[in-house]
């Protein structure tokens, strides 16, 4: 037996084993597709950029009748009455001479300030058809509330100076009202 070389292979589609075959050339059409997308990205993002924004329009401040304003105005008298007659209720208790009845007096008189703020505003808030002179004094009046229950809880009292601003404060506001609720 004689060993020759193999033949040749036969012949077929394709390239000859002897043949280097070189990578495929990339297709490039996924790179100008990006290119076309980012280019138009672009444009659009110019476009937006330059375009006037819309006009804005201011809201128009709501009207009410005479009626809606007296209605508001009665109510908030009435919410200012409450709240007075509350702080006069709790001003009265005083306490005696026991220690536990002055606080607890005080503590009241304070939770008066707090709650007859909270409520003041609340009411303004929802009775938006206050006249607003009355609504300026009884923001007033529920600010000064505020700033006098701060005072007391960091242990002032009437008769010191730094209590003067916000007593006379709560008092211009409480004879606002009062002028304006007749």
């Amino acid at each position: 037996m004689t060993t020759l070389p193999p033949g040749p292979p036969p012949q077929g589609p394709g390239p000859q084993p002897w043949q280097q075959v070189g990578p495929r050339p990339p297709k490039r059409w996924p790179m100008f597709a990006s290119f076309v997308i980012a280019l138009a990205a672009v444009g659009l993002a110019i476009g937006c950029w330059f375009r006037p924004s819309p006009a804005t329009q201011e809201p128009s401040k709501p009207t009410y009748t005479d009626q809606q304003v007296a209605d508001a105005k009665a109510k908030m008298c009435a919410a200012f009455g409450k709240v007075d007659h509350a702080l006069d209720v709790a001003d009265a208790r005083r306490g005696g001479n026991d220690p536990t009845a002055v606080l607890a007096a005080a503590t009241s008189e304070r939770l008066a300030l707090d709650a007859g703020s909270r409520y003041l505003v609340a009411k303004l808030a929802a009775e938006p058809a206050t006249p607003p002179d009355l609504a300026t004094a009884i923001r007033n009046q529920a600010d000064s509330y505020q700033e006098s229950l701060i005072d007391y809880l960091d242990g002032l009292t009437n008769s010191d100076s730094e209590m003067q601003p916000t007593l006379k404060a709560a008092d211009d506001a409480t004879l606002a009202i009062r002028r304006l609720c007749q």
